[in-house]
């Protein structure tokens, strides 16, 4: 009650002494306790009477309340950071309580693409294809005619070649014998003694030609010395790269001359050395071609044909190198003869083109004449022609024309199918090769036969046409009496000879 009255009047501080007490109070009692009890000695009645006092103990009430008072001092801001904090933890907690798995691979990644396995298979499927084609054609086997047709061709293929080509004539290449001097030992020194000796006989015969030799006898001794002067300063100037210290030193002339008071001074030399000639006078003279009259027709038929000419006329080209000359420049002076003859040769060019196109103007004009006088003759042919029109005989034209051409689609259908037929009843290649090798093999076993009885065919061929006259009479005498036995012995001979030789066959 006195801890309640405390509590309940404020005083907080003798509240604080007395839980200071109590505390205290506690921890002696805890002490105390924890002494071992063989330490602790038995105390009188009189001395436990004298120590012992009354602590008064706080209710459970207050002791709640102690506990429960820093909450109520704390702050809202501070509960709510609390309560904040707190719920994280439970989350947290949660969070760390779940399980967490990862998914699996989804199956297309594993897929490889559409287009990758679509070339895979055309791959494949082509690599079987050629096993299979490989397989087949090394099963196949070539029928033995048409190995046989193979090797014909080429042998005579090879025959034609042979045939063309000109046979070369093999030539046996004989190799010179070395001679059995080389091998000597001695061979190096008499070759070196034989160029010596070649060397010699060349020295001396230069030395006597040199003795009976000459010099023409218009040189002197002075050209002779020009000459050896002339030779030694060409070589001086050949070999002068070989040379240290030069003899001859050039002077440099350092003016510049003037070219054009040059020019001018050799301009008044040249016409002062000039010779003046006199010009050429002619005398008057009188032409007579206006007299001809074929030269004046020549002439209008000349301007009949000419045409203007649409090519603009060109200056000569002296004219414009004489305007860029200087004005002291000499002047050109053109004489009559000069002119005479330029008209001339303008003439004869004019006459020459003339002569060129007259043979173009009379193809033309024969041309035209044979148009005039085609034209003429059908003129006449039809006016003097006694048969009927061209209108008259045009429908008798078409309907032969039209009963040839049917005539001609009909024997063509029937060439076609006649050649149809033979091709249809021609046994195929193998069935010919077959029958032909059967052929040779039966007329091989019957030489065969003939041979080890020791029988000729000669004989045989004389006993077949005996027998065979014989054979026939009697065919013929009962034919006279029966006709249809004819028949019936005809198709017994052809079964005994197609059993025989199916017979053989099978023997081979």
């Amino acid at each position: 009650m006195f801890v309640y009255f405390i509590v309940r009047c404020g005083d907080i501080r003798s509240w604080n002494s007395l839980s200071d007490i109590i505390l205290d109070s506690s921890k002696d009692e805890k002490n105390r306790c924890s002494f071992p009890q063989s330490c602790s000695k038995p105390k009188s009645a009189s001395a436990i009477g004298i120590s012992s006092f009354t602590i008064p103990q706080p209710f459970k009430m207050s002791l709640r309340e102690t506990h429960q008072r820093p909450q109520f001092l704390k702050s809202q801001a501070l509960l709510e950071k609390e309560s904040t904090a707190y719920k994280r933890q439970l989350q947290e907690a949660a969070e760390c309580q779940k399980q967490f798995r990862a998914q699996p691979v989804p199956a297309h990644v594993y897929l490889p693409l559409y287009q990758e396995i679509m070339e895979k298979n055309e791959i494949r499927r082509q690599m079987e294809t050629q096993k299979r084609k490989e397989l087949l054609v090394s099963m196949q086997k070539p029928f033995s005619f048409q190995i046989k047709e193979e090797k014909r061709k080429e042998a005579t293929r090879q025959q034609f070649l042979n045939i063309l080509t000109p046979a070369k004539k093999i030539v046996p290449k004989f190799r010179k014998k070395i001679p059995k001097s080389t091998y000597e030992s001695m061979l190096g020194d008499k070759l070196e003694e034989a160029e010596l000796l070649r060397k010699i006989r060349i020295q001396l015969r230069a030395k006597e030609l040199l003795e009976e030799s000459w010099a023409p006898n218009e040189l002197d001794h002075k050209q002779r010395d020009k000459k050896s002067q002339i030779a030694s300063k060409n070589r001086e100037q050949k070999l002068s790269f070989l040379q240290g210290n030069f003899s001859f030193k050039p002077r440099i002339n350092t003016s510049v001359p003037n070219f054009e008071e040059l020019y001018w001074a050799f301009q008044r030399k040249v016409l002062t050395k000039q010779e003046i000639k006199e010009t050429t006078r002619n005398k008057p003279f009188r032409l007579r071609t206006a007299n001809l009259s074929c030269r004046h027709k020549m002439c209008d038929k000349m301007m009949d044909f000419q045409q203007p000419s649409t090519a603009p006329i060109q200056r000569s080209r002296s004219f414009n190198c004489l305007s860029a000359l200087s004005a002291n420049t000499l002047p050109i002076y053109i004489t009559d003869a000069v002119r005479k003859r330029a008209g001339a040769i303008k003439l004869f060019q004019e006459n020459k083109k003339y002569k060129e196109n007259e043979g173009a103007r009379w193809a033309e004009l024969q041309r035209k004449k044979c148009q005039a006088i085609h034209k003429s003759v059908i003129c006449r042919a039809k006016a003097m022609d006694p048969h009927k029109s061209l209108k008259e005989t045009h429908k008798e034209k078409l309907k032969q024309n039209w009963q040839n051409g049917q005539k001609r689609t009909r024997e063509y259908k029937k060439e076609l199918e006649e050649m149809k037929m033979r091709v249809k009843n021609r046994p195929y290649l193998f069935e010919q090769v077959t029958t032909h090798s059967a052929c040779q093999g039966a007329q091989k076993l019957f030489k065969d036969t003939l041979q080890q009885c020791g029988l000729n065919e000669e004989f045989v061929r004389k006993k077949g046409r005996e027998t065979t006259d014989t054979v026939e009479k009697q065919q013929q005498f009962e034919s006279k009496r029966n006709p249809k036995f004819q028949s019936d012995t005809e198709a017994d001979i052809i079964k005994q000879l197609s059993q025989e030789g199916l017979k053989r066959l099978e023997l081979k």
